[in-house]
């Protein structure tokens, strides 16, 4: 999906990018806790862990409840921002969201019930490598 004109600078096909993989993360831990939670279930847990990153990255806007998990609104956030700061908060948000996840159900059930790469590991040494886009 192609981000609408004048959202983001030209030149930013890096952020896109990083959007872009941010989205299909997100929706593979959608696919794999849905059928467990439930997709609203899933949401409220994506809608807390952007909340929570708003700590560090105050600019990412949390939908509201009735719009769940609206990844297109996120991409178009992500598109919008540097390289830099697209990263970070992704990087951010996915810890955030698989230590959330962790304190319900534990790291271990966590770790076999999300998709391998759909989260970083508990250090984040993998936001900077391009090896896992």
């Amino acid at each position: 999906m192609a981000v609408p004109i004048g959202i983001r600078a030209p030149g930013d096909d890096d952020s896109l990018r990083i959007a872009n993989h941010a989205v299909v993360r997100w929706r593979a831990i959608l696919a794999a806790l849905s059928p467990i939670v439930g997709v609203h279930g899933v949401a409220a847990l994506y809608r807390r862990t952007l909340f929570q990153a708003r700590g560090a990255h105050a600019w990412l806007e949390v939908p509201p409840e009735a719009d769940g998990m609206d990844l297109d609104h996120l991409r178009n956030q992500l598109a919008r921002r540097s390289p830099d700061e697209a990263e970070a908060a992704s990087a951010h948000a996915f810890l955030l969201f698989r230590d959330l996840l962790a304190s319900l159900i534990g790291i271990s059930l966590v770790e076999r019930l999300l998709p391998p790469g759909s989260t970083p590991p508990p250090s984040g040494a993998d936001a900077q490598d391009p090896s896992h886009d």
